[in-house]
């Protein structure tokens, strides 16, 4: 069978706008969305604790509650467009770090949910790195930038804990800045 060059110039323009257009849907749904929403959240709560310390424990609550109700919507939405199997062992291992991380951990080192645990602010470094954890599994498992991003805020917030506690909650403003930041170069710029 004999084609045209007019024929194989058009098949490959379909072959191309194919591959544009599978390039546009995994570059929206690479986890940008995630980072914009929980930038935001990181920045009120930051916000909310630099000014009213630990007052602001009810608001962090409500806003992380409303944040993982709007995390599993955009899960739903964008898996309702890309269709792909979920990892349960991917599930299971973030389960799991999580069940330690609130309930048996806690038991071992101190009453971390009264936030006696050394300071308030130990008690929020403490929580924050146990959610950077499941970036940096996240990204070791899937192999992208989710690991950086769990890396940095771990090393930031520890830093600022041990080294500059005058800077905590600045450093923590700061975590959600560059999660807004990270979201944006991924969604703009990362091709």
């Amino acid at each position: 069978m004999n084609i045209s060059p007019d024929e194989a110039a058009k098949a490959l323009q379909e072959v191309e706008a194919s591959r544009a257009a599978m390039r546009s849907a995994i570059r929206s749904h690479r986890g940008h969305l995630y980072l914009w929403l929980w930038g935001c959240i990181w920045i009120a709560m930051s916000t909310l604790n630099w000014v009213y310390g630990q007052r602001a424990l009810l608001w962090n609550d409500w806003i992380c509650g409303a944040g993982l109700v709007v995390t599993l919507i955009i899960g739903v939405a964008q898996g309702r467009q890309i269709r792909c199997r979920t990892d349960r062992r991917f599930i299971g291992v973030c389960a799991t770090l999580l069940a330690f991380g609130y309930l048996v951990w806690p038991v071992l080192l101190g009453d971390l949910h009264s936030y006696d645990f050394h300071s308030y602010k130990a008690a929020f470094a403490y929580f924050t790195v146990l959610w950077m954890q499941l970036y940096m599994v996240g990204g070791i498992w899937f192999g992208n930038y989710w690991f950086w991003i769990g890396l940095a805020a771990t090393a930031a917030i520890v830093g600022a804990l041990l080294l500059a506690p005058a800077f905590f909650w600045p450093v923590t403003l700061l975590i959600g800045l560059v999660m807004l930041g990270s979201g944006l170069y991924v969604r703009y710029c990362w091709r």
